[in-house]
């Protein structure tokens, strides 16, 4: 299961890429179709993250309450996140990993509560919340790349 806690920090590596690599306006833009922007996909896989092997082990997640409601399933992008918020993100989106490898190891996440996904699948333990949070965060990675390619600045 570890291998797939680095392939983890693989997807983040590329998401903090482009983070990195584009303005904050660039960030924050919502290309026509699209309900969301780049910083909102990279702050809802870290919210997912979360929710998935912390929340629902019943442990303390690594973000408070209100990152959580802004970036959970179901909200939407908006113009309002600085500078300062996507240095923060992007030391959360390298931390996070190593955390749940430490975490992982010490069977913290042991105990878990079942839950469904919206894609139906059914979490049952955290090793099947590691390997569907990959796939979400990868998915999530294609959408980025997707609205990179719609930013007309």
């Amino acid at each position: 299961m570890e291998e797939h806690i680095i392939y983890l920090n693989k997807i983040r590596r590329e998401i903090i890429d482009e983070l990195s690599q584009h303005t904050l306006d660039q960030l924050l833009y919502i290309p026509v179709g699209y309900k969301n922007n780049i910083f909102w996909n990279a702050a809802h896989v870290l919210a997912t993250q979360q929710l998935v092997h912390y929340y629902l082990s019943e442990n303390r997640m690594l973000v408070d309450m209100e990152f959580i409601r802004m970036f959970k399933k179901g909200t939407f992008g908006n113009n309002s996140s600085s500078e300062e918020d996507v240095k923060e993100l992007i030391e959360l989106l390298e931390s996070t990993p190593m955390q749940l490898h430490k975490d992982y190891r010490a069977e913290k996440l042991s105990r878990y509560r079942t839950y469904q996904t919206s894609f139906g699948i059914e979490l049952n333990c955290i090793e099947d919340a590691i390997l569907y949070n990959n796939i979400h965060e990868a998915m999530h990675l294609g959408y980025i790349l997707s609205l990179k390619k719609n930013i007309p600045f």
